[in-house]
This record gives C-alpha cells, sequence and structure tokens, in this order.
C-alpha cells in the first residue's frame, strides 16, 4: 500500500519540478549574461604574392554580454557561419610582419556585433604574423639525430625524401637559412632499416615546404672485405719518376653485406708525398686520398712502402 501512495504522488512531484525549472530558465533568460561566439577570420585584398610563414589563426572567439535569452538564440539556434573581415592594407606592416591589434579587430568585430549584445574582448586579442612576398630558395634538410645499433649491426646510411625544401622567409631572414634541420631524434638498439617522418625545425618567422621529409635509416650486417689498390705519387717534379715497393697494398674495410659486390679497388685513391721524401729513409707514409663514402674501419697493409727516385726520360 505505501508504495502505491508513493506512485501517485510522483505524477505530482514531477510537475512541480517541471514547473520550478521553467520559472528558473524565464528568470535566467532575463538576466545579462556572457556568450562567446567563434567567428572566421578573412583578411581581404591580399597581394597574390604573400605568403604567410608563421601561423595565422583562421578562428577569432568573441565575448559578448546579453540577455540570456538573446545569447541562447546566437549560441545555439543560429545556423549561419559568420566571419570577421580585415583589410590587409589596414593592418600594420613591417620588415615582413603583420600586426593586427586589438583596436583594428574592434572594428571588424563591431561590423559583425549582432544586435542587443554588448562587445566585451577577442582571443586573441592582437595577432602577429610573419609573411614572405613570395621570396623563396631551395636549402638541403639534414638529419639531426643519434643512431645506436644492436652488436653486428652498423648503419650504413641515412636517407632523407626530399632531401631539400623551398624556404619562404621575410628579407631579414632570408639569408640567414642555409639548411634546415630534422626534429631531434635518438634510436638505440636498432636491428633493421628504419622509416619514419620527421618534422623540419623552421626558424620562427620562415616557412618550409613541406614541412616534414620520409626519412630511412638503414641499418645492415657489415663484413671485412679485401681488395689490392695501387699506390700512386703525387707531387712529382716532371723530371722525376718514383717507384714504389710493393706497388699495390691490401686495403681492408667494413662494408654492409648489400653494398658488398658493389666496392672495388678503382673506388680508392692511395698516394705517396714527394715532399715527404727524405734522404734519411727509403720508406714513405701512405695516404687516403679518396675512398667510399660507405664504408667503416679502412686499414691499409702496409703502411709504408720502400721507393726509389729515378730521373725521367720523357
Amino acid at each position: 500500500m505505501r508504495l502505491i501512495k508513493i506512485d501517485r504522488n510522483l505524477p505530482v512531484f514531477l510537475i512541480f519540478l517541471g514547473l520550478s525549472a521553467i520559472f528558473w530558465f524565464l528568470q535566467t533568460i532575463q538576466e545579462n549574461t556572457e556568450v562567446t561566439l567563434s567567428y572566421r577570420l578573412i583578411i581581404e585584398d591580399m597581394p597574390n604574392d604573400v605568403v604567410f610563414t608563421s601561423d595565422m589563426p583562421s578562428e577569432i572567439n568573441v565575448s559578448y554580454s546579453s540577455k540570456g535569452w538573446n545569447a541562447f538564440y546566437y549560441k545555439f539556434m543560429r545556423n549561419d557561419n559568420p566571419e570577421i573581415v580585415v583589410n590587409f592594407k589596414e593592418v600594420n606592416q613591417k620588415s615582413g610582419k603583420v600586426i593586427i591589434d586589438a583596436n583594428t579587430l574592434r572594428r571588424a568585430v563591431m561590423r559583425k556585433k549582432p544586435q542587443g549584445m554588448t562587445f566585451k574582448t577577442t582571443s586573441p586579442n592582437k595577432i602577429e604574423a610573419y609573411y614572405s612576398n613570395g621570396q623563396h630558395k631551395r636549402v638541403p634538410v639534414i638529419f639531426n639525430g643519434r643512431v645506436s645499433t644492436t652488436a653486428g649491426r652498423y648503419q650504413c646510411g641515412t636517407i632523407l625524401m626530399p632531401d631539400s625544401v623551398d624556404i619562404y622567409a621575410p628579407k631579414h631572414i632570408y639569408g640567414s637559412i642555409n639548411h634546415i634541420k630534422t626534429e631531434n631524434v635518438t634510436y638505440t638498439d636498432l636491428e633493421d632499416t628504419l622509416q619514419t617522418r620527421l618534422a623540419l625545425l623552421v626558424p620562427r618567422g620562415a616557412k618550409a615546404i613541406p614541412d616534414s621529409v620520409d626519412t630511412r635509416i638503414c641499418v645492415d650486417i657489415f663484413t671485412d672485405k679485401t681488395l689490392q689498390a695501387t699506390v700512386y705519387s703525387e707531387n712529382v717534379p716532371h723530371n722525376k719518376l718514383i717507384r714504389t715497393f710493393p706497388l699495390k697494398v691490401n686495403v681492408t674495410f667494413l662494408v654492409s653485406a648489400t653494398l658488398y659486390d658493389e666496392i672495388n679497388a678503382s673506388d680508392f685513391l692511395l698516394a705517396i708525398d714527394y715532399k715527404e721524401l727524405s734522404s734519411d729513409s727509403k720508406r714513405c707514409r701512405i695516404h687516403v686520398r679518396q675512398k667510399p663514402g660507405n664504408i667503416r674501419n679502412l686499414r691499409i697493409s702496409p703502411e709504408t712502402v720502400e721507393y726509389i727516385i729515378e730521373q725521367s726520360t720523357e
């Protein structure tokens, strides 16, 4: 019987609760409240050669105070896509930098202010952005990171795609940019080739296109390889001739399994220097003048050779 009595009172309770909510809502919409509306930011009359090289906000948030019903309508019931228009010629332009101050934003907002609302502030209340008048150049990208591999594996190269990017920047920083680094990264204990995408560290006020690069860190097994390379002589007077003993020496190095068959003796240039020859010794040190860039731990055996100097008959 008690449950039946409670059930009969429940509809009455809900009716009074609903009436209270209605009276509270009607009271609330008569009071002043604060509302924030979002507007798309449009920059008009911008020259065709202008490229913004730092972030320009696409939206501006504007705070108003208004009666509750008016604020509720513009916040939730209005279905258009309002925008704020700022003329490029009206803003402060100096040394490749655009400054849209609070007063300029306020004037643009007042042209779009809804009826019955009082303007309070904008967010942001000031906009600063760098731009370039179409000036750009292509600069190389440099890998900026540290890589370590597991035992028996070696890093045999880093490939960046693209290996250079277009840089847009104002005149005062344009000439100082000669290369762009990737974000700083650290990879440890790599066992195999890694492919990833890295962002670029672009100086403030500049813009890179593209702003990231595909990166391939090549890891491979390295093995020893030995070749016989000819020893040449350099800085020899035209009336002299040098003969070395032996004529060829062994070059031993580490090379990746992938490139093992591609490295040959002609990739090395070994030489002795006539200017280093001494009458006190009949041996001369061998210099490596040229070698492949993708090998490691180059050793020469022997490191010195005997020589004789002859008079040239030519």
